[in-house]
């Protein structure tokens, strides 16, 4: 059977993914990893979901809700406590250890560390359960993706605290010193299992996944996450739960910790091993809970912050379709102004190259497609017998609406990656676009055996940048800035410039001219579309 596996670009996602993808292959199944970012009309895609609980989660759903992938694969404990309305949980394979993990710069254990040491962690469960143990340690909130957090053991911080799982997941396992105890230090609910899900009403892919699914994780997780449910405890809720499948018998623990670690509330029940079980022994533990005072120990429902809450960005007025929305949802204060416009060239020959015989046409940007429609070009007529192709989706998405069909959208994008996927030929492909092209993926295509014609169609000018946003920049104001070309650099910091904010940039190229030009790359996109630009910042400012 062919598969499609919905995934996130990120290197823990995608491995784990690639886990579940390979385990399915052994039987026999043929597994395609999507990307999210990667099955076409960005601008439809729920990005303003991925703000808070559950980030990222709800354009992975979207994917398979709409068709464009088969199943998911999610960090369980990653997931809301709420099903989704079509969805099943169709299996957890075998789960990862459980632990949280400890990563010290100095192979010291939490026991061995000094007295004020600085402890990193996002997850306000894990500063709560270092409170309790070590009260004199200083707990540092931090923000990024495993290998952001990892890297700041040794650099500001004495230690950090990540989810053994992710750790083990991507290759990083030899940077642990410490496993915590799971009797005495309790992880997130159903923390290192994985859930697949899939459409409630797709049989033949139900059947399929569960040939893969784990009892003993699958009772384990659900019944942990049976304690979140009860208690209706948020996100940022200092809750921690392990069970385990002994002898057909489902043993589960939990504990809600004051947020400045003072005092505990601890609970355990025992339940047959099946799905009622499962629910009987999470209700048990949530009653037990409560009736020791949980409720009042904390407030079960807060929810962290909104992950970019306090931030400040800065954007060029034109992004892709749902970027702006999806940051101001994630809680940023989002700044835009126009740094450059593009100005149509009035005799580029435009017309007249579109009655001419092309094997392809190639956009670089959608820029070039505005600009063709400025000019009055029909696309949907004009391109009828050529084959189209683009560096990326959100190029891709502006055809489409022109009623254009795209042949080819190079997986993660940009003018390098075109020109690797595309086939060797002798033919003549047109490249309409800037008045000052980069050089990809003209080289590329040349390399390749094709003949390319380069048509300048627009040329690129300076903005007008409002004085309120020059002053903000070189007051530091901005957390980030989000480039989407060279020549945004170029003028932004003619009008502001340096020192500047962090950059944030949709590919290689933007990068490049940013560090040439003095400013700091935080990031670059993994796909030069708004779902990797926003994964992006979030890696960079957010709380994951």
């Amino acid at each position: 059977m062919k598969l499609r596996l919905a995934t996130r670009g990120s290197k823990l996602a995608w491995g784990q993914s690639g886990q579940v993808a390979d385990a399915l292959r052994t039987l026999g199944h043929e597994v395609e990893l999507v990307k999210i970012t990667t099955h076409g009309d960005i601008s439809t895609a729920p990005l303003t979901s991925m703000g808070g609980a559950g980030v990222f989660v709800g354009a992975v759903r979207a994917a398979v809700l709409d068709g464009s992938a088969d199943f998911a694969v999610h960090s369980f404990k990653d997931l809301p406590t709420a099903a989704e309305a079509g969805l099943t949980l169709a299996a957890v394979p075998k789960r990862e250890e459980a632990a949280d993990a400890l990563c010290s710069a100095n192979g010291k254990t939490l026991s061995q560390l000094a007295p004020g040491s600085k402890v990193g962690t996002g997850s306000p469960r894990r500063a709560a359960q270092l409170r309790l143990l070590r009260p004199d340690l200083e707990i540092v909130e931090i923000r990024g993706n495993v290998e952001t957090r990892l890297a700041r053991a040794g650099a500001d911080l004495d230690a950090v605290v990540l989810a053994a799982a992710g750790l083990i997941r991507i290759g990083l396992a030899e940077h642990i010193t410490q496993r915590f105890d799971l009797a005495t230090y309790l992880p997130a609910p159903s923390q290192g299992a994985l859930a697949i899900e899939c459409r409630s009403d797709a049989a033949s892919v139900i059947a399929a996944l569960a040939a893969i699914d784990h009892r003993p994780s699958h009772l384990s997780a659900v019944a942990e996450r049976a304690v979140l449910a009860g208690l209706q405890a948020g996100c940022a809720a200092p809750v921690g739960a392990y069970a385990q499948l002994i002898d057909d018998q489902l043993h589960l623990d939990a504990i809600v910790v004051a947020v400045d670690g003072s005092r505990s509330v601890r609970a355990q029940a025992t339940a047959s091993g099946d799905a009622a079980g499962a629910a009987e022994a999470g209700a048990a533990v949530v009653a037990d809970l409560l009736s020791q005072g949980a409720a009042t120990l904390v407030d079960l429902g807060a929810s962290k912050p909104k992950s970019l809450a306090g931030r400040r960005i800065l954007l060029p007025t034109r992004t892709p379709s749902g970027l702006l929305e999806a940051l101001r949802e994630a809680g940023a204060e989002v700044t835009t102004a126009t740094f450059t416009e593009q100005l149509p060239l009035p005799n580029s020959g435009l017309a007249a190259a579109f009655t001419q015989q092309w094997d392809w046409v190639v956009f670089s940007s959608p820029a070039a497609v505005r600009t063709c429609l400025d000019l009055g070009i029909d696309l949907g007529t004009a391109l009828a017998s050529a084959k189209v192709a683009t560096v990326g989706s959100g190029t891709a998405a502006a055809l489409t609406a022109a009623g254009v069909k795209v042949s080819l959208v190079p997986e993660g994008g940009g003018g390098s990656a075109l020109a690797s996927a595309f086939p060797s030929g002798t033919g003549r492909i047109l490249l309409p676009g800037a008045e000052h092209p980069s050089d990809q993926p003209i080289v590329g295509l040349q390399e390749r055996g094709w003949t390319t014609v380069q048509l300048p169609i627009y040329r690129t000018v300076f903005g007008q940048v409002p004085a309120e946003v020059v002053a903000a920049w070189q007051a530091g104001s901005f957390d980030a800035f989000v480039v989407t070309a060279g020549s945004i650099v170029q003028a932004a910091l003619s009008a502001s410039g340096l020192p500047g904010p962090k950059v944030v940039a949709i590919g290689q190229p933007s990068a490049a001219a940013a560090n040439a030009a003095g400013l700091e790359v935080a990031a670059i996109a993994e796909t030069p579309d708004a779902a990797g630009l926003f994964a992006a910042v979030m890696c960079t400012l957010g709380t994951i």
